[in-house]
Order: C-alpha cells, then structure tokens, then sequence
C-alpha cells in the first residue's frame, strides 16, 4: 500500500539511507518465498506480547482498585494499542521497510533511525536481560521447593550452571535466523505454556478454600488508582518493537490480513490477563497478592512445578524475537545489512547473548534500573505510532483536502498526547521505585529475596 507518488515518494528514497531495506529485487523475490500464515503470525505476536506481565496481572487488579477499574481501563487502552499495531504496519507499506527504525527514519528523516535504533537496542537489552532473569528465578524456586534451600551448594543444581546450560541449549540456537517467520513454531509452544499456567492460577482460585471468604474491590475508593495499573498495561502489551517485522514476514502481506491478526492476538492477551487477574486476585484478596502470583502459592506439587517451568520455556521463545529487533537496531546503527554481512550479524548474536547471560547470572538485583526501561514501551505503543501517522498524513495530503486525512491528523495528535502522558506516568512511578529502593539494604532479587540469606551465598 504505497500512498506516496512524485515528490514525496522522491522524498523519502532519497533523504535519508536507510540501513536495512530490501532492494527491488529482493522484494520481489520475498513475495515467492514461504513466510508466516494467518496462525502463525497470531502465535509471533501472541507470544511477544503475552510474558512476565501475566504473573504481575493479579497485583495490578488489587493496587488500580478493583476488577471493574482494571478491566474498563484496559479496554480503554486496548483499542489504541491495536489501532497502533496496525499504524506501524501501514507505514512500514508506505516506505517499504521492515523494522521500526527504518519505518520511523523513512518518514521522519535520518535522525529518528539513531534515535529509535538506540530507543530499540536498549530496551530490547532490557528485555532480554529481564528474560534470563525470571528463568534463573524459576529454577532457583523449584530446587528450593524440592531439594531444600541448600540446592545451590552442589554445582549442577546452581544458579551459574543451570541458567547457562538451559539457555545455550535451547535459546542461543533459535537466535540466529534472520527472519521471525522460522520462529512462529517456537511461539506456538510458548503460547501453550502460557495456558497452562492460566488453568493452573483459575484451578487455586477454586483449591483455596478460604478464597471465597477474602475481599475484593470492585471499584476504587479513589479514581486515581486506576492509573496505578497503566504501568504494566504498557509492559505487558508492548509487541509494538515487534509488528513491523512480523508483518514483514508474512506470507500474505496486506495490511488487512495484519488488522485480523492483530484483533485477534490483543483480544486473546485480554482475555489472559482478565482471567490472570481475576482469579489471582480473589485467590488472595485485598493487599495481599504477591507481586509474582506463582510465588504465593507454596503448594508443594509437581503441577505448579510444571507452570514454574513452563514460564521458563516462555521465556526461552520470546528470548529470540526480542533479540532479533535488537540485533537488527544494532545492524542499522552501523549501517550494516542483515542479508550481507552474516559474520556481523553472528558475531553481534554471541556478544548479545553472552552479555545478558553474564549480567543475569552475577548482578541479578538490577530491577530498580529494568523499571527505568519501561518508560520506552509507551514511547512504542504511542508515541512513535502517533509520529508516524502524523508525517504520512502529511506528506500524503499536506493541505488536507481530505476529510479521511483530517481525521487521522487528530488520531495522530490523540496518539501521541496520551503517549506523552503515558510516559509521564511510567517514569514517575518508576523514579519513585527507585529512590524507595536507594534507601533499602542491598539484598537479592527475585525468589532469592524470599528465601532469605541462607539462600546460596
């Protein structure tokens, strides 16, 4: 879907290089090539966007207020975050790119490709670095659940050994494709993982005897604390660093065939983390849901050992798909073609999955700073979107004669005022976190903080 035609379309090819689109030929050539159906496409962005914001769900229902506020307020957000998917894809038609730093350099010139590059390494880093960390924190639970609290003191139980040995076997060799579409397969296992932890979380609502005797809110005593749930809202539907390469990577590209794909992947993440909230909410009651669910319960039994795990294996297919818009920032920022310079594009892959599974293992309390990161979902989500929106709207009708563009003028300007507001919120609360955390004792992060100093010295 290319709107552009004369100067703008001469606008765009010749402002500003971009790092890492197709030729003519290539883009040909894809067209004859296999790429993702319909189902797989689901299961990409299911799956980048579906992760650790599934076990937080729970406490963001008890701290925005109740079921009725968390729920309404995600509707509200909902539909601008897959209006925006869809946003990301129709500009990537209209430049003729495939990641959201070429899309954005395309239409806002060559600055935004740093800029966003950067914006998309470090938070894809951030993401990453956060994957690896839940998955040492997992094995860390189930060892100590089954083993006794002194797991670590032999090396092939410990944290170093365990966490550096699951994730060369099974994330490194997924991390080197080129294209998301060999990976919609890994997705699919991580979608279904997922839903075994759903069942497992609505099967303790009911285990619970005493579930039904604690309260619940409906509504907030004060309105402002719906806005306590925008924060993981923006963390855990962020997929948006992710679309314009899946969308890429369809067999069918047209952006109406996205639009269904993307309607249905924010609708099942909705229903998961309705269900995950709910449940996981009434399980627990008022003030007191962990903040990671699967650690409230300290049932000693093989099923919630398996939905430890099984967060564990959703993180080893999410891992790569991260890391691919990460590496392809990175590729872009030196100028450098993912097709032409294979040895760069291992090379870079090594030293990304060394450093996170270095950072992961020895210096695992570092969430004060990850909080920091997710701030920039909302710069995805909105603000970009928005931006780009705005500067096709106007190259493609700069006097806006057209009704149709007027109206996506004031959706950009929408877009992008509730993307700065969205931010605003994020990274006040986040500095707050922060400077809450500055005047604590050091102490160990994830499941190590629960069990205490006798935990692997």
């Amino acid at each position: 879907m290319n709107c552009l035609t004369g100067e703008t379309d001469s606008l765009i090819s010749n402002e500003v290089h971009l790092s890492t689109v197709p030729s003519a030929t290539a883009v040909r050539n894809q067209q004859h090539q296999t790429g993702t159906s319909i189902l797989g496409t689901v299961f990409l962005i299911v799956n980048a966007t579906l992760g650790a914001g599934v076990l937080n769900f729970p406490q963001a229902f008890d701290n925005a207020g109740g079921i009725a506020t968390s729920i309404i307020t995600q509707l509200g957000f909902l539909f601008f975050i897959t209006a925006t998917l869809i946003i990301l894809a129709s500009c990537s038609d209209i430049t003729n790119t495939h990641s959201m730093q070429d899309t954005c350099a395309g239409l806002c010139g060559r600055k935004f490709l740093y800029i966003c590059g950067i914006f998309v390494a470090v938070y894809s880093f951030g993401c990453c670095l956060t994957f690896l960390i839940i998955i040492g924190d997992q094995f860390d639970r189930v060892f100590a659940t089954f083993y006794g609290m002194d797991f670590c003191n032999h090396w092939y139980l410990s944290r170093t050994f365990v966490t550096s040995t699951a994730c060369t076997v099974f994330i490194l060799p997924l991390c080197f494709f080129k294209r998301l579409d060999v990976l919609s397969y890994a997705s699919s296992v991580g979608c279904v993982t997922i839903l075994y932890v759903v069942w497992l979380i609505i099967y303790e609502s009911f285990a619970h005897e005493d579930s039904a005797s604690k309260p619940v809110k409906i509504w907030p005593d004060n309105s402002l604390e719906a806005l306590e749930i925008v924060p993981i809202i923006c963390f855990a539907y962020q997929s948006h660093m992710t679309a314009i390469p899946t969308y890429a990577c369809m067999k069918n590209r047209k952006i109406g065939q996205f639009t269904l794909c993307a309607i249905i992947s924010m609708t099942v993440c909705f229903v998961v983390y309705c269900v995950v909230g709910i449940f996981g909410y009434i399980t627990f009651g008022i003030g007191k849901v962990p903040s990671d669910i699967l650690q409230g319960y300290m049932d000693k039994n093989i099923s919630l050992a398996i939905a430890i795990v099984a967060i564990a294996v959703k993180n080893f297919t999410t891992y790569p798909i991260v890391l691919y818009c990460g590496r392809d920032a990175v590729l872009g920022l030196f100028g450098l073609d993912i097709d032409m310079h294979i040895r760069s594009r291992i090379m870079i892959t090594l030293i990304w999955f060394v450093a996170t599974l270095s950072i992961a293992i020895y210096v695992p309390d570092i969430a004060p700073v990850i909080n920091l990161l997710g701030a920039l979902s909302a710069t995805f989500i909105f603000i970009l979107p928005g931006i780009c929106l705005l500067q096709s709207t106007l190259l493609k009708d700069p006097e806006l004669y057209l009704n149709k563009d007027r109206l996506l003028l004031i959706l950009a300007i929408v877009i992008t005022t509730i993307g700065a507001f969205v931010f605003g919120v994020v990274l006040m609360e986040a500095v707050q976190d922060l400077q809450k955390d500055l005047f604590k004792n050091l102490k160990v992060a994830g499941f190590k903080a629960m069990l205490g100093q006798s935990l692997c010295k």
